[in-house]
């Protein structure tokens, strides 16, 4: 028996004894979880806010490239080897390399975790709508389904990845919550929209400007 066939079988017993076991029938429902995020209207968002925070942290490295480099043709065509003068350009020039790998490095990983914690809260938004609407609709499971993607595969690797990581094969559309979800997050967004305060939006979960400010 093949991988694949392994974990069909597993997955397929698993909902027959959850049908017919001793919790009584079960009613399942798939949700395609990268659609909703592509449709959720808070992923855009946040791309778009986290856009100008990338191109701000990118502004300020870039200034501090611009110094490094002025500094060095200084130091080269101003000053002579060996002098005090020479000696003090020289440690101000290890000093802003030292401090623009500095906000690189630190700066840099801020901005990564502050998007991957908002990622995250997003990911929480749509599980909250799952299970809202799977009580509602009397649902006792719900399953994450997606599909293969268009583009085909170059390698065999590829193609058994994409393979091994469906987890619904076959759906009726009347078991898809994915419009539904996406209809009640969007709603919930919009609300949002008209209740927050004015001023420019900032993404959630992060206390400080990834990217600081000089």
């Amino acid at each position: 028996m093949t991988l694949v066939s392994l974990c069909m079988a597993t997955v397929l017993s698993t909902l027959g004894q959850s049908a017919t076991g001793g919790f009584g029938s079960a009613r399942v429902a798939v949700v395609d979880i990268p659609a909703v995020s592509q449709r959720y209207l808070r992923t855009a968002d946040l791309e778009a806010q986290f856009e100008q925070r990338r191109i701000k942290f990118n502004e300020q490295r870039n200034a501090l490239r611009e110094r490094i480099e002025r500094t060095g043709r200084s130091l080269q065509e101003e000053f002579k080897p060996g002098t005090d003068e020479f000696e003090t350009r020289r440690k101000q020039l290890a000093m802003l390399e030292a401090e623009m790998q500095w906000y690189v490095e630190s700066q840099g990983q801020k901005l990564e975790a502050a998007l991957a914690a908002s990622l995250r809260e997003i990911y929480g938004n749509i599980r909250l709508a799952v299970s809202e609407l799977a009580q509602e609709k009397g649902v006792d499971i719900v399953l994450a389904a997606d599909r293969v993607p268009e583009e085909i595969p170059r390698t065999t690797a590829q193609a058994r990845q994409q393979i091994l990581l469906q987890k619904v094969v076959y759906w009726s559309l009347r078991v898809d919550l994915t419009d539904e979800v996406v209809t009640r997050l969007n709603a919930a967004h919009k609300a949002r929209r008209l209740t927050a305060p004015s001023g420019p939006a900032r993404p959630p979960l992060s206390e400080e400007d990834p990217v600081g400010d000089d």
